[in-house]
């Protein structure tokens, strides 16, 4: 069972706005976290580590230019919230990552390429599936956590991932501690729809309906690159 912990809606906005994650690789040192407050209101962010992209996988170009967005990594993340558990998980299609801004994009796009490479090989798929990246925060206490239930809606029907690869050390231990998200690529069928306002992030009995109030940032931003719109 989840440890039930204070509702993060119920935290002061002041309290939550702001807190960004960063990751840096020392050697022999792992992953090393902090904290630092961001200007504006925001959920937590994960800043990833530069990620090399091994080979090219084959996958359909986008239609809009890399390294011109101009949005936020918390710009593109549906977040899910049970009990003390938050839950953050972020498409790494090139379609949505390209709206980012150019740091958050070049390491979301090595991060894809990388871990569509490794799902692909174990695999065997012709047809790369949907990646997200998953992080995973505890804001009061100790929050057992159970990767296997997280699963997207799409098109009305329930999808559920296909296969998981840790980012964070601790992901195996099946527990987040507060101070201390746990992040990892997920790998969903396919014919995950991004381009419909309709997708949804269910957690056990916990279902978010995010995407809705970020998707038309993000198509407005798609047509922006595409030169649909004044800059």
């Amino acid at each position: 069972m989840l440890r039930q912990g204070r509702r993060l809606g119920a935290t002061p906005t002041h309290v939550l706005a702001g807190v960004l994650f960063a990751v840096t690789i020392l050697p022999g040192c792992g992953l090393l976290f902090s904290e630092a407050p961001a200007p504006e209101p925001s959920p937590r962010e994960a800043v990833l580590p530069d990620l090399p992209v091994p080979r090219e996988v084959s996958t359909p170009e986008p239609e809009i230019p890399g390294g011109m967005g101009t949005l936020r990594q918390e710009d593109l993340a549906i977040r899910v919230v049970r009990g003390g558990l938050e839950i953050f998980l972020i498409p790494l299609a090139e379609s949505i990552t390209r709206t980012a801004a150019p740091d958050t994009w070049a390491r979301l796009s090595a991060l894809a390429g990388t871990h569509r490479l490794w799902f692909q090989d174990r695999t065997g798929a012709d047809t790369p599936y949907a990646l997200f990246l998953a992080v995973l925060y505890a804001e009061i206490q100790p929050t057992i956590f159970e990767p296997e239930e997280l699963a997207l809606v799409s098109g009305g029907l329930r999808h559920r991932l296909v296969g998981v690869r840790p980012l964070t050390p601790g992901w195996d231990q099946g527990r987040a501690i507060p101070g201390e998200p746990q992040m990892a690529v997920y790998a969903f069928p396919p014919d995950i729809a991004l381009d419909r306002e309709d997708l949804e992030a269910e957690y056990l009995e916990v279902r978010s309906r995010d995407w809705s109030r970020l998707f038309p940032r993000i198509q407005a931003e798609q047509a922006r690159l595409r030169g649909e719109t004044p800059p």
